[in-house]
């Protein structure tokens, strides 16, 4: 594919839904673009605002945590995982409302506590290692759990 049909096709895709530059970059290997041709797309589609991982990033966090639910040691990690900067990740984060993502991590350990079975210590650890596996961090799933690990 040449340079002026990947760059249209790009901009077709990134004025629908935001995208990394490591988004960017699998699909131009994908496409068998040229490396030359690859880094000038990338910096084309930057200057005219099809690209921007601050916003990338923001939109990334708030569709994790909206719909999948992920918590953010999850989200910091498949966001660096992409090529994000951790200063970046970090304006993403400050843009969290605090109190939803906390609600949503008590809503999602107490759907689970339904679901699980054994003794008190059990309970507790089996959630605990579901909180962890969705990416919540101990400290913010710890007044959820209750005390039984302790």
């Amino acid at each position: 594919m040449n340079q002026e049909v990947a760059l249209n096709k790009l901009k077709h895709i990134c004025s629908g839904q935001e995208k990394s530059p490591a988004d960017i970059m699998a699909l131009l290997r994908k496409w068998d673009v040229p490396e030359d041709d690859r880094q000038q797309i990338l910096q084309s589609l930057k200057d005219e605002k099809y690209l921007d991982e601050t916003r990338f990033a923001i939109a990334y966090t708030s569709d994790k945590i909206r719909f999948d639910h992920w918590g953010l040691v999850k989200i910091r990690l498949m966001l660096q995982q992409k090529g994000i900067s951790n200063e970046t990740i970090e304006e993403a984060f400050n843009e969290i409302d605090r109190s939803e993502y906390r609600s949503m991590i008590g809503h999602e350990i107490s759907k689970k506590r339904k679901s699980v079975k054994g003794a008190p210590y059990e309970i507790w650890a089996k959630l605990a290692r579901y909180g962890a596996s969705r990416g919540y961090a101990f400290d913010d799933m710890r007044e959820f759990l209750g005390d039984q690990g302790e």
